[in-house]
């Protein structure tokens, strides 16, 4: 189950939602969690929760989006 997100990571979604949205045509939810999780990575929040309240407020939003690759490229390399 994902857990609730503290306010400030609830507004750097918000935020890079409402950027993305003149950028690009579809959300890559997973990318944009991916963002948000660097910036607060001492937290050490999971992705796919991030991931989870993005999806949720691209929805929110009526913002399209895809759940691009679970694994960032930098990993796939060394796979």
């Amino acid at each position: 189950m994902p857990i609730k997100l503290s306010a400030d990571m609830q507004q750097a979604v918000e935020v890079l939602l409402r950027s993305k949205v003149d950028d690009t045509s579809v959300l890559d939810v997973n990318a944009a969690a991916e963002a948000v999780r660097v910036i607060f990575a001492e937290r050490n929040v999971a992705r796919e929760d991030i991931a989870s309240f993005v999806a949720q407020l691209a929805t929110q939003y009526g913002y399209p989006m895809e759940l691009g690759a679970a694994v960032p490229e930098r990993d796939r390399a060394e796979a």
